[in-house]
């Protein structure tokens, strides 16, 4: 009752913070509604907050969409994918930030770049396939690319192994953790606590925002 009481004193006083730390793995955790995917989506730009501020090297940053949140190195992967099924990996991976030559996107370059990005992640996949031929890990290892291309240091997963077979969940935990040894920093929103407890440094538990 204690902690309770003590907890609840300090969300009324507005003194709640949440804490990730460079380069780890840092798990959200809650029921559903506990404003996870909510508090997040504020990092990122999808929602204005109320109140209350965001510190990025302990400095305060504003982001009022996800172009911001982009240009400071954050990049979100959804648990509804955002890809064109009919535009090839490639193509989806760079659409938004096409490298150009004069008028033109240089889809050479493009190619290269996306190439040299997969391998140092650890990521083999044909570049050249439409998406619709994937299946759904791939689609996600697609999806993190795309976030890394546009250069992120700070990767938030939303559920990310909600639509996984248990293969695709240890293969997922074998690329966070080789881009948190490379210097990412991976916050990892879920519920599935035998998860959580596998893959993560820290843990945050939310409940009722």
């Amino acid at each position: 009752k204690n902690i309770r009481k003590a907890f609840g004193d300090c969300v009324a006083n507005h003194d709640v913070s949440l804490i990730v730390n460079k380069g780890t793995i840092h798990a959200v955790v809650g029921e559903n509604g506990a404003g996870k995917s909510t508090a997040m989506k504020v990092v990122y730009g999808f929602y204005n907050p109320d109140q209350g501020e965001i510190l990025l090297d302990g400095k305060p940053v504003t982001i009022k969409n996800p172009h911001d949140a982009i240009a400071l190195g954050i990049g979100m992967v959804h648990q509804h994918f955002m890809l064109v099924d009919t535009m090839t990996v490639a193509e989806n991976i760079i659409l938004g930030a096409e490298p150009s030559n004069g008028p033109r996107i240089d889809f050479e370059e493009a190619r290269r770049q996306v190439h040299a990005l997969a391998e140092a992640v650890g990521t083999k996949i044909d570049l050249d396939i439409p998406v619709s031929e994937l299946g759904v890990g791939k689609r996600q290892r697609v999806e993190i690319l795309k976030v890394l291309f546009r250069g992120a240091k700070i990767l938030i997963l939303d559920e990310p192994t909600a639509v996984l077979v248990p293969q695709e969940v240890d293969e997922l935990f074998l690329t966070l953790r080789h881009l948190v040894d490379d210097g990412a920093t991976i916050i990892f929103i879920s519920h599935k606590l035998k998860e959580v407890l596998a893959v993560s440094d820290e843990i945050t538990v939310m409940r009722d925002g």
